[in-house]
């Protein structure tokens, strides 16, 4: 008999009746022990939920992850029939995946597979959204909202240690999130956030997204080289869509001008991914580069 199919989109806007009833739907599935995960941020959030070892294939984007390495990694594309051979009872994915792959999940519902197409959530509704997730998994989700605020706490209460040791200054950051355009992070993006928790000042914090809920922003090299002699620190976010490294911000044309300026290379699953493994490792590694930073 095919499971519904759950289709969650978790914002900071959810209203406490629609996580309820969201919740009562929840507990009445029966509880996945072979899991499929086709988006990294997924994968991250089983692990540190305490259920990682149901996994059986994860996203080919969690190759470069240290994460569970033996599992295979499948392809946004995979075919159905590949995913129905690793026998799993629920399958969770973006709707980003669902356009790149359009038949994927009418095929596994109709072999009795649970869909559940969650979006990568905003760094408000992610309390909701790791709730959410708890609940399909079996786990207490009371105990993953405390883990959240003990996670967010630590790293805020240790930025602010920072801050008394240096004297109350907090260093202004840019992050370069794509190379080409000189995209940065939108000011409401998981990664502008989580720089701010961790004691930073957003240098482009009037920054304007691409389009509505975009984490991007244009930003551009004239307004870098306007704001370069406040910049204490340059992150190059490194992903798919930047592959730059500090030597080479250095070594571009206009690069004299980052001259006293600490520049650093960060992982994007580390800065933008909506992660609790993310918040609680990227934390710690701004925390520590704003540190050295200010030295």
């Amino acid at each position: 008999m095919a499971r519904s199919r759950v289709r969650t989109a978790v914002t900071g806007a959810l209203t406490a009746a629609i996580v309820f009833f969201i919740a009562g739907m929840a507990s009445c599935a029966p509880v996945p022990t072979r899991i499929v995960s086709l988006y990294p941020g997924h994968t991250d959030n089983i692990v540190a939920l305490g259920v990682g070892d149901r996994l059986v294939a994860v996203s080919r984007e969690d190759a470069a992850e240290p994460l569970l390495p033996d599992l295979p990694r499948l392809s946004p594309k995979v075919d159905a029939e590949a995913v129905l051979a690793l026998r799993p009872d629920a399958v969770f994915l973006r709707s980003l995946v669902e356009r790149m792959n359009p038949h994927l999940t009418e095929v596994l519902e109709r072999a009795g597979v649970a869909v559940h197409v969650i979006d990568p959530p905003s760094w408000e509704g992610f309390g909701d959204y790791l709730a959410r997730l708890a609940e399909i998994l079996g786990t207490d989700p009371n105990e993953a909202r405390r883990r959240l605020a003990a996670s967010r706490e630590l790293v805020a209460e240790s930025a602010k240690k920072a801050a008394g040791r240096r004297g109350g200054a907090a260093p202004t950051v840019f992050l370069e999130a794509t190379s080409r355009e000189l995209h940065t992070c939108a000011p409401d993006s998981w990664a502008a956030n989580l720089i701010e928790l961790a004691g930073g000042v957003n240098a482009a914090e009037d920054a304007t997204p691409l389009r509505e809920g975009s984490s991007l922003a244009a930003w551009g090299v004239e307004r870098v080289l306007a704001a370069a002699s406040h910049i204490d620190v340059y992150i190059v976010q490194r992903g798919a869509m930047n592959v730059a490294t500090p030597e080479e911000v250095r070594s571009r044309a206009w690069g004299g001008a980052l001259e006293c300026v600490r520049i650093v290379a960060v992982q994007e699953s580390l800065l933008s991914r909506p992660s609790l493994l993310g918040l609680e490792k990227g934390g710690a590694l701004l925390l520590e580069i704003f540190n050295q930073s200010s030295k």
